[in-house]
């Protein structure tokens, strides 16, 4: 009878231990798949910032179109509607609509899976993107009026801004 005993607590024993190492296995998967999602969230906010940075000499050149429009001695420009068919030329209306969904899904993965100075790095980016993208798209922006009186970063600025950026993300899916 101690044998049975005995062998009943081992049993026991055993199985505990092996609920045990099941629930480690389960939690360590868990936090792996955690840091999967979030290493992939932090790619796609990279990959967002590439897309987007790509249409910024065509907003430059836009910006300059807009420009010589306010500028009433310029005979290229006359009229908002002429602005427009430059605009439609350079950036058609289904390229517009996916810089409106970038920068969506920009500001909701940056919320979501970013934090401290990289939160606010991105989202000054993408608050730059958007008052850029609103005042080409609409041919001026009051956003633009209010928070880049001066006119917006040339290539070099904004391409230091981008490397920064970058280099912040890379860190920490690194980090990861």
């Amino acid at each position: 009878m101690c044998y049975k005993m005995i062998l009943d607590i081992l049993t026991a024993i055993g199985t505990v231990g092996a609920v045990a190492i099941g629930m480690a296995a389960i939690y360590h998967a868990n936090k792996n798949s955690k840091r999967e999602i979030k290493t992939h969230k932090l790619e796609e906010i990279f990959e967002l910032i590439q897309s987007l940075s790509r249409d910024y000499g065509k907003f430059k050149e836009l910006y300059f179109s807009i420009e010589d429009l306010r500028d009433k001695e310029k005979k290229d420009i006359q009229t908002l509607s002429d602005y427009y068919k430059i605009r439609d030329e350079k950036l058609p209306s289904a390229d517009r609509h996916k810089i409106i969904a970038d920068l969506s899904r920009l500001e909701v993965l940056t919320k979501c899976y970013t934090e401290d100075s990289l939160l606010n790095k991105i989202l000054k980016y993408e608050d730059l993107m958007y008052s850029f993208s609103d005042f080409v798209f609409n041919g001026g922006s009051m956003h633009q009026e209010l928070k880049w009186k001066n006119g917006f970063p040339d290539y070099e600025e904004y391409s230091i801004l981008i490397e920064e950026l970058k280099t912040q993300i890379i860190g920490q899916i690194k980090r990861k």
